[in-house]
């Protein structure tokens, strides 16, 4: 998988980052929630899609991705 674009310190501590990363949190809380409800496979595997998309996205928030480079 090719390395999403990384955002800066800066960029990752500005109140929208803040905002948006405790809104996806809370998002995926929800989702997770349902996915625990009596579902068939079909609408298990569409709520699992959705939190892994929503996953990728906050971690796009989180992450500081020149330090996991330096990692690898």
């Amino acid at each position: 998988m090719e390395m999403e674009p990384a955002l800066t310190q800066e960029e990752r501590h500005s109140s929208l980052a803040i905002k948006m990363e405790k809104y996806l949190s809370a998002r995926i809380d929800g989702l997770r929630k349902q996915n625990d409800g009596d579902r068939n496979a079909e609408e298990t595997a569409k709520l699992r899609g959705r939190i892994a998309e929503l996953k990728i996205l906050r971690d796009l928030l989180i992450t500081d991705h020149a330090a996991l480079q330096d990692t690898l």
